[in-house]
């Protein structure tokens, strides 16, 4: 059977939310006529209706979903800026957009109001929630490559994967960018004030990825904010990059405000850095994979022991400050732990 419109009546209608609208269509069935010698399955011949329209009534009711547009729940956990405290500073195209090896970047920059949901998995009727700022590169940035003297310090504990960080960092400023002036603050933050720096270029950190340990050397403690901020403007510093766990990054924290109240432009990003896993808004800290290899070794060895012995107990004290994370992470992949309830001292 053909069914075909008898004209184009029905314009595209504009359907306001959870209203209902009524349409009226008239068909005209193209059925084959007396004369023909079609059949239907009974080997009767078919009847013709050429010459009686078929109406039909159609009943929309749009869907959407019920969000209250003045309040819908989005909320943005954002981050300093330097155009916050400098509104007039001039911006420069990417230097990524000239770069050969990296041109297939220009279709992939990050527009600045891109964000990213703290929850993939939300309900229907549920806010929006929190947000942060998408990372990558912008079309456009606010340093020119020959102007900038960026420097690099590592502070705190060791973590598997420094040297590899470091490395990134000086071989993406100077290959990707083209800068050239880049500094390494050696000893953690009381380098800043000791003077204890050194010139990193590609060449220099060639191969300090295939080594323990951070290049740069690290210490604890050592955090005075504005010596490192004096230090920072005495030296002309415009970019500062701060490895470190949860101390650490306070401490950048609070030089990044500092900046802030002296107007200076300075951009100061923290790399968080922690076997313990213990950092928000992250997937994975760097480090924490190997710190669960490692442990497995520990519990493999106690669980050898404790075989050996009539009803032996094996207890394996893993790092993680107040994060279980290593432990949770090393029990599942090792398979020797019994997940059962210990009652008792």
């Amino acid at each position: 059977m053909d069914l075909s419109l008898s004209q184009s009546i029905i314009p595209t209608p504009i359907i306001p939310c959870n209203k209902s609208h009524t349409f009226n269509f008239k068909l005209f069935p193209n059925f084959p006529n007396s004369n023909s010698k079609s059949r239907n399955f009974l080997g009767k011949p078919l009847i013709s209706r050429q010459n009686r329209p078929i109406r039909i009534r159609i009943r929309i009711r749009a869907q959407t979903p019920n969000v209250n547009n003045d309040n819908d729940g989005f909320v943005l956990e954002d981050v300093p800026h330097l155009t916050n405290f400098l509104p007039d500073l001039p911006s420069y195209p990417n230097p990524l957009q000239n770069s050969k090896a990296y041109a297939i970047v220009r279709q992939t920059f990050v527009h600045p109001e891109d964000v990213v949901a703290q929850k993939v998995v939300v309900q229907k009727d549920s806010p929006r929630g929190v947000h942060f700022r998408r990372a990558g590169p912008r079309e456009k940035v606010y340093f020119k490559s020959e102007e900038v003297r960026a420097c690099i310090v590592t502070c705190g504990g060791l973590c598997p994967g420094i040297n590899t960080v470091i490395r990134e960092i000086v071989c993406g400023l100077n290959v990707m960018y083209g800068v050239d002036d880049i500094l390494g603050i050696e000893g953690g933050y009381r380098g800043f004030y000791s003077k204890n720096t050194m010139s990193l270029t590609p060449k220099v950190v060639n191969d300090i990825h295939k080594r323990g340990g951070t290049f740069l050397r690290t210490s604890r403690g050592g955090h005075d904010t504005h010596k490192i901020v004096d230090n920072i403007q005495d030296r002309g510093i415009n970019q500062v990059y701060i490895i470190g766990g949860d101390g650490t990054q306070k401490g950048a924290a609070l030089i990044s405000k500092e900046v802030e109240k002296r107007g200076l432009q300075v951009a100061v990003a923290g790399i968080p850095k922690t076997i313990d896993n213990d950092i928000a808004v992250i997937d994975k800290s760097f480090g924490f994979d190997t710190a669960v290899e490692e442990a497995q070794r520990a519990i493999n060895a106690a669980h050898v022991e404790v075989e050996s012995v009539e009803n032996g107990v094996g207890i394996v004290k893993l790092m993680g400050r107040y994060s279980g994370f290593i432990a949770m992470h090393a029990t599942l992949a090792s398979r020797d732990v019994p997940s059962i309830q210990y009652q008792g001292a």
